[in-house]
């Protein structure tokens, strides 16, 4: 009797120590993964009950975005062109004018895009030193508000969206010769040329991903782009920003493996696929619907469905078997 239990604790402990290998021969096979996995263990311990601002520090395929993208350099580029036109400052423009440009892009961009909103120099307004209009969606309402009522964007490193761009030199900005010709009533006016400079996709600023806390409280990305003005010599003059946050939560992530013949390419470059925790003989299966979260995945046996991910399937036989151990122990 003694005799078959000692071949029974050897055998439970040679299974124990194969589920270990097995595990560590799945965690050295994503060795190369850190990074995703480091983000997937910071989207999945940020909730928002207790919440933290976080970043993901991740390389992303924003051209997926460039429709979104245009939207905020549309607005950047028409407010280039008013500044001009008001010979630098914006005072005879009325407020609403600018929270309807913010609120427009929401509205034609959403549910992707969660907010937009417009950020401008000190010299812009002789009435505010900081002037923010925002837009943003939220429980099926596009609400306006000015951000620089709680929220010090001009001076703040932490205010990436704004400082990044700041901060450059624009004296190499695209710009492009207009001829004007036009009347007023029935009188022509002068023929007028007009230097304008302009923002195009690459003077633009992507932020990394970020948890918005204690606001949106959703995960977000922010894309802004320069404003423009002209200092006394004719010279690009940075002027502020007009920018977009894409809101992440609806965008899945699949950790399952990438085919061979896969060729697609998701927005996070595929730096998540690879990094499920399927066993070797299971076969990950990809679980769309279910947003930006960790673990949307099932991992199959070749005859059948079976348990979810992260691991679980692991994690029960090694406590059952240690269990069985113990009490033969």
């Amino acid at each position: 009797m003694q005799s078959m239990m000692n071949t029974t604790c050897r055998v439970l402990v040679s299974i124990f120590i194969c589920f270990i290998l097995m595990h560590g021969l799945i965690l050295f096979v994503k060795g190369g993964k850190s990074d995703a996995i480091t983000a997937l263990n910071i989207i999945g311990n940020t909730h928002t009950d207790m919440c933290s601002a976080s970043n993901l520090y991740l390389t992303l395929d924003f051209t997926l975005w460039n429709e979104y993208a245009n939207l905020a350099i549309y607005n950047a580029n028409y407010m280039s062109t008013i500044i001009y036109q008001n010979k630098g400052i914006l005072e005879s423009i009325p407020d609403l004018t600018f929270f309807n440009l913010a609120r427009n892009v929401v509205l034609t961009g959403s549910p992707q895009v969660f907010s937009s909103g417009l950020a401008f120099e000190p010299d812009v307004f002789s009435r505010y030193k900081a002037f923010a209009p925002y837009a943003y969606y939220k429980h099926g309402v596009i609400r306006l508000y000015d951000l620089s009522l709680s929220y010090v964007y001009q001076t703040s490193v932490d205010s990436e969206w704004y400082y990044n761009l700041e901060s450059r030199k624009w004296d190499n900005a695209s710009s492009i010769l207009t001829e004007r010709h036009q009347r007023n009533g029935s009188t022509d006016i002068q023929d007028e040329n007009i230097l304008m400079y302009f923002a195009k996709q690459e003077d633009g600023y992507w932020s990394q991903p970020y948890f918005d806390c204690g606001f949106s409280d959703i995960w977000l990305v922010t894309f802004s782009v320069p404003i423009f003005g002209q200092d006394a010599t004719g010279k690009p003059a940075f002027k502020g920003v007009a920018f977009i946050d894409m809101n992440l939560n609806d965008t899945d992530i699949n950790q399952c493996d990438l085919d061979d013949d896969d060729e697609s390419i998701d927005i996070f470059l595929n730096v998540f696929r690879g990094t499920h925790e399927c066993l070797p003989d299971t076969k990950c299966q990809f679980l769309p619907g279910l947003g930006f979260k960790k673990g949307g995945y099932s991992c199959l046996q070749v005859n059948g469905s079976f348990s979810n991910s992260e691991g679980i399937f692991l994690v029960i036989l090694f406590g059952i078997g240690f269990q069985i151990f113990w009490t033969v122990w």
